[in-house]
């Protein structure tokens, strides 16, 4: 197991710091930016930058890691399962509603 930068006693969600989670090799090369975030109606989070569906760029990546590049992802604790908090870019203001990802 790996270590993080932030003080795990603040770990904003419910479930092991270590869980893993699905992005893109481009959310996490900071060549797009976090977009969405999502938990599918298997309760899977997901964390996307909507440029790509193509597998081949996607990544998997311990959820820990993820929360240290992108802290306010923790805003998203409590996101339902089925739902999603989207934004157009980067800096804008956040959604969230049911998703229609399947």
């Amino acid at each position: 197991m790996h270590t993080h930068s932030f003080n795990e006693s603040e770990w904003p969600f419910s479930f092991p710091i270590n869980q893993m989670i699905v992005t893109t090799k481009f959310v996490m090369d900071g060549s797009r930016p976090l977009t969405t975030v999502l938990r599918d109606n298997d309760g899977e989070w997901l964390a996307l930058c909507d440029t790509t569906l193509n597998p081949d760029d996607g990544q998997l990546v311990c959820m820990g890691c993820l929360y240290t590049r992108f802290p306010f992802i923790g805003d998203f604790a409590d996101l339902k399962v089925g739902w999603e908090a989207h934004r157009e870019y980067e800096g804008a203001d956040w959604e969230v509603y049911e998703s229609e990802y399947e």
